[in-house]
């Protein structure tokens, strides 16, 4: 046999002692019940089988974060049982990390293996190769299978199939067990409740024999268990048994747990009845068992019979209710209120057979008697019966017994009762009745309080106790006329003693009243005490107004409900309209003959209307003597208790005077009110009497607020004092106060104060006016601020120096750095004139500019003092009307800049010629490439192939772009030293200009261009012309595949003006918006479009030249908008730019 045979053979024989291991093994763990000797066994079996050092099975600890040691086999003495033993599970062990993974986990070599922690304490024993197998599965594993050597070991698949079969095993062992423990579990745990339970319990096999009962069974049939084994069925429920059976058993089979009434036979103390309830269930031979429970309710069924014949006596409805709110008895009374069938409420539930008394009195009451197991009784509506019910609930331990009954007539005939109670109470008069004997029967609240007497006094006393003799007065004829019915009643008057002990008055009525077969009295007494006093106060009140209108100064008429029915008129009519008062009585209109023939139809109109409209007018009359008066006449009607009109009252005023005062203070209030100061008046408690409306505005109150407040609403009570003290002085007094707006806001003004005497109180009053003087204190701050800028500004000003000059040309103010760089004393020149300063020449130019700026002109120059170059400004100052009260010099030194400008003016002068030159001597060469590759192309032009016709388009091409690139760098240069001086430039006529010049293109690219109306600046147009021309036609040339739409707009910003040209077109990547304004900087190559690179290059410089910038802003694909700023067009004074 050569040695790969024999390599085979072996391999078979370690794979069939592996499997007959993992049978033993499996044998041992269905048929053993040890786990501790199967775990011991594994451990050993494993080893041996695999020839490994050791062996070991560890058990999870839940929550616990451990393992516990259950078998083991391998380097210790002896193969007795292992005590378990607990080890942490480190996160980097091979076992939590086995069970982490939930595959097994083979180490080859654990000193080359960096999965786990060198410091692993199973790693015990020098131990080198491993195999770890989780036992079990889920989400909670119960363990692992470990097995070890101390020397490096490669594991076939076989090997680690073989650990992982018995690890199966295992868990098969492991979770038989758990099994078993809760099958133990749960019979034991039925047998107690089985035993335990107070109802009958019992199992019938398929012949119906009982197969199990338990006590409660036993001794509920008064047979032993024994006894009971094996025993019919029929012999403890009967004959019938049988022969229902077939149908109960179809109904268990039907619903869940039925309930059945059957009778038990309970040997000799005879039959009882029972609830029984049973399943059919399937037992493990197929075969159908009966398991039943059985509830003795014989007693209860007995009470039930009792209550249902005691509860057909009661006469009140009633209705019992279980604890589960479900009807179990409703008698005859009930459910004919209920207006139900009397068995058609028992088991349904009370709040869905009366969903409408959910909500309800009813169900609160129902719960709370519930709930608290107490009696309650109540009233109520029921919308279910449809009338007044009164209810009482009776609870107990099974639930509601509810009696109720109508009560609706006796709720009508209450309510009757109390609306006559409510009636004969409410009424303010007295009411009363008697018996035939004349004894008081019924009294109400308002008679008893007229009297001294008591309710309980009155009450059985004769009727003269409060009447007196009057009371038995009645004469036999009255009497007979009220009984026959002649007579409706009787009245009369008399007086008795009030409650207070004062005589009242009092008009009684009565009628006749039968009553027991008697006939009494019902009367109705009213006090008419205060009647009485009042017809007395109202002859004494008559008495008195004749006493008084016949000595007042006012008119005053009586009429009745007609008003010219004139009955009464005093005396003063005579004096105020100046004729006799007896005309009036024939015809009470004759006074319009007096009336002012303006006012007539007006006065008779009014009057006339009476009472139905008011009567309140002013008129004028012209008396007899011919002396004219206004009259203020009004009038009322005067009604009666039920209100009708029983007369008219009233008054005429002569009010002449009153006129005259109105026509002189209207005069003065429209002065006051005109006025731009706000004008007020105090009383003597410092508090506004009048205000005007310029007052208001200024105080932000309206008038309404301010009159009748202190005036520390508006001004601090200091101040307040301080105008009390000064009004007190003789003469007007000026001061300055802050006035409280009503926004909050402090108003500086100048009031003045003074007093009057009040022609109505003779009191003198403080009369103010305020101006606000807002303006002068903001002019006044305004002035100094303009004093510490103009010292601030001449004291610092920077490279030169700044001075004002009065009229005379003489220096008032001076200051600036270039005094203190040229040890200037200030002092030394203030108070001088240019005339003692500067030489004639200097006089003769500067004095004109000089007199200019006192005229209010500005002027810029430039003059040469003792070798120094300087730029000089004079220009006016101006007060906040306007007007100059001086002038200004303002001088710089330039002559540092002066001398840069000459080197600037050289430099680029120098670089104009080099560039001019380098153009000349570039261009030459390029005109004799041009001359020469002209002639090669008339020459040899048809014996060039393609490529060669290519090559030689190149070629002219590169020279005629050479060419355009070097007039474009001269054109660059030439910005600066051949510019137009600027002028007013319009630059609409500079857009129409270059859109005619670049008609051509417009058209060839359908091009659409839409401008609004563009500025006038100050700049140079050739140059200008050159900005647009370059921008539209780069916006033309790169529109992309859509006709180009070019909009042309501007805005101001400030002093500058700034102009958009926004186009369609493909746009510009953000990376190169600032490399496009570099000179000879292409975004495109040379085949994708013209140009030299040098234009946006010129726009920049030549938008710079003219004080501007230029930039683009834009998105690939959504056009661009090329924006650049110009300055605006001084119209003013004249300027000059360096």
């Amino acid at each position: 046999m050569d040695s790969s045979s024999a390599s085979t053979e072996a391999t078979l024989e370690q794979c069939v002692r592996q499997q007959q291991a993992v049978a033993a093994l499996g044998s041992r763990a269905l048929e053993g019940d040890d786990l501790d000797a199967l775990f011991r066994d594994v451990a050993e079996t494993v080893a041996t089988t695999l020839e490994m050092d050791s062996c070991t099975v560890l058990e999870r600890v839940p929550d616990e974060n451990q393992f516990r040691r259950r078998g083991r086999y391998g380097w210790e003495d002896g193969d007795g049982p292992v005590e378990p033993t607990t080890i942490a599970a480190d996160p980097d062990s091979l076992a939590s990390y086995t069970l982490a993974t939930d595959e097994s986990v083979v180490v080859t070599d654990r000193r080359t293996d960096d999965r786990f922690d060198e410091s692993d304490p199973q790693f015990d024993r020098d131990v080198v190769s491993e195999v770890g197998v989780v036992v079990g599965s889920g989400d909670e594993p119960w363990g692992i299978l470990r097995v070890q050597m101390t020397s490096r070991r490669e594991f076939d698949a076989g090997e680690i199939a073989f650990v992982e079969s018995v690890a199966t095993v295992l868990a098969s062992a492991v979770e038989r067990e758990h099994a078993n423990r809760r099958r133990n579990e749960a019979v034991t745990r039925t047998e107690t409740i089985v035993e335990t339970a107070h109802d009958g319990i019992y199992v019938l096999d398929e012949q119906r024999r009982f197969e199990l009962v338990n006590e409660s069974f036993a001794e509920l049939t008064r047979f032993t268990r024994s006894e009971l084994r094996g025993k019919p069925a029929s012999d403890v429920f009967g004959e019938e048994f049988d022969a229902t059976e077939a149908e109960k058993r179809a109904t268990a089979r039907g619903s869940k747990s039925p309930v059945f009434e059957e009778t038990i036979i309970a040997g000799s103390d005879g039959t009882r009845t029972v609830e029984s309830r049973f399943d059919i269930i399937a037992a493990d031979d197929g075969s159908e068992k009966r398991v039943g429970v059985v509830r003795d309710v014989t007693e209860r069924k007995h009470l039930e019979s009792e209550l249902e014949v005691m509860l057909d006596r009661v006469t009140d409805a009633f209705t019992a209710i279980d604890t589960e709110w479900t009807y179990t008895y409703v008698n005859e009374h009930a459910a004919t209120l209920l207006d139900v069938a009397d068995d058609e409420l028992v088991g349904q539930n009370v709040w869905e057979a009366f969903p409408s008394a959910v909500g309800t009195q009813f169900e609160t009451e129902y719960r709370r008697a519930m709930a608290t197991q107490e009696s309650v009784s109540f009233e109520a509506y029921s919308d279910v019966a449809d009338t007044w019910l009164e209810v009482n609930v009776y609870p107990s331990a099974t639930g509601l017994s509810v009696y109720f009954k109508d009560i609706s007539e006796r709720r009508a005939y209450e309510e009757q009762l109390r609306r006559f109670e409510r009636l004969v109470e409410t009424v303010n008069d007295g009411v009363y009745a008697t018996d035939g004997e004349g004894r008081f029967v019924i009294v109400n609240d308002a008679f008893v309080s007229m009297s001294e007497h008591t309710r309980a006094d009155l009450l059985g006393s004769h009727g003269s106790a409060f009447f007196g003799d009057r009371f038995v007065d009645t004469d036999e004829q009255e009497w007979r006329d009220l009984v026959d019915g002649t007579r409706e009643s009787v009245e009369f008057e008399t007086t008795i003693t009030g409650p207070d002990g004062d005589p009242r008055s009092v008009q009684n009525r009565f009628v006749p009243f039968e009553m027991d077969g008697e006939t009494g009295r019902v009367g109705v007494t009213r006090d008419v005490t205060e009647r009485k006093q009042m017809e007395a106060n109202l002859r004494e009140s008559e008495r008195q107004f004749r006493t008084l209108a016949e000595h007042l100064d006012e008119t005053i008429w009586l009429a009745g409900a007609d008003p010219e029915d004139l009955f009464y008129i005093n005396p003063s009519y005579e004096d105020v309209y100046g004729r006799s008062r007896e005309s009036l009585y024939e015809d009470a209109l004759s006074f319009l003959e007096v009336v002012h023939p303006d006012d007539r139809e007006r006065v008779r109109d009014a009057y006339t209307g009476l009472p139905e409209t008011e009567y309140d007018e002013e008129f004028r009359i012209r008396t007899d003597d011919g002396e004219m008066r206004w009259i203020h006449a009004r009038a009322v009607p005067v009604a009666d208790d039920e209100g009708d009109v029983v007369g008219i009252v009233g008054i005429d005023v002569d009010v002449t005077d009153r006129k005259d005062r109105e026509r002189r203070l209207a005069k003065y209030e429209t002065i006051v009110e005109a006025v731009d100061d706000g004008i007020y008046t105090v009383d003597d408690d410092d508090r506004f009497t009048m205000v005007n409306r310029a007052y208001a505005e200024l105080t932000g109150y309206s008038r309404s607020e301010l009159l009748g407040s202190h005036t520390s609403l508006v001004v601090d009570e200091g101040v307040s004092e301080r105008a009390q003290e000064l009004a007190a002085e003789p003469g007007e007094t000026k001061f300055e106060v802050e006035i409280e707006t009503a926004a909050g806001d402090r108003i500086p003004t100048e009031a003045t104060l003074t007093t009057h005497v009040d022609d109505e109180s003779g009191k003198r009053r403080r009369i103010g006016v305020v101006r606000d003087i807002t303006e002068r204190k903001a002019r006044q701050w305004k002035l100094e601020e303009s004093r510490r800028r103009y010292r601030t500004l001449v004291d610092h000003f920077p490279n030169g120096a700044v001075a004002l000059f009065d009229d005379d040309l003489r220096y008032t103010l001076v200051g600036g750095e270039m005094l203190d760089e040229r040890n200037i004393s200030r002092s030394e020149l203030i108070g001088t004139c240019i005339y003692d300063r500067y030489p004639d020449d200097i006089v003769d130019d500067v004095e004109p500019k000089f007199r200019a700026a006192l005229a209010g002109e500005e002027h810029t120059f430039e003059f040469t003092y003792e070798g120094r170059d300087l730029l000089t400004y004079t220009l006016p100052v101006r007060n906040d009307d306007g007007d100059v009260f001086a002038g200004m010099l303002m001088v710089q030194d330039i002559t540092k800049r002066k001398e840069y400008r000459r080197r600037l003016e050289e430099s680029n002068e120098r670089l104009e010629q080099f560039a001019y030159a380098a153009s000349h001597d570039l261009q030459e060469p390029l005109r004799m490439v041009s001359s020469y590759l002209q002639l090669i192309e008339g020459r040899y032009g048809d014996e060039l192939d393609a490529d060669g016709q290519e090559f030689l388009e190149f070629a002219v091409d590169g020279a005629e772009r050479m060419r355009d690139m070097i007039d474009g760098l001269l054109e660059f240069s030439r910005i600066e030293t051949q510019g137009e001086p600027f002028a007013p430039v319009e630059l609409d006529d500079v857009l129409a200009d270059v859109r005619r010049d670049l008609g051509v293109q417009i058209d060839e690219h359908d091009a659409k261009i839409t401008a609004e109306s563009l500025p006038r600046v100050e700049g140079d147009g050739n140059q200008l012309r050159q900005v647009f021309q370059n921008l539209l036609s780069n916006a033309i040339e790169y529109a992309g595949d859509s006709p180009p739409r070019i909009d042309v707009s501007t805005h101001r910003a400030s002093t500058e003006w700034v102009i958009s040209v926004s186009d369609n077109g493909i746009g510009i990547e953000p990376e190169d918006t600032d490399r496009i304004f570099e000179i000879f900087q292409r975004l495109h190559a040379v085949d994708e479009g013209t140009g030299s690179g040098i234009g946006l290059a010129l726009c920049e410089r030549i938008v710079e030249r003219h004080g501007g910038e230029i930039w683009v802003d834009s998105e690939p694909g959504d056009g661009s908008t090329f924006s650049f700023t110009l300055p605006t067009v001084n119209d003013g004074a004249e300027t000059v730019r360096d």
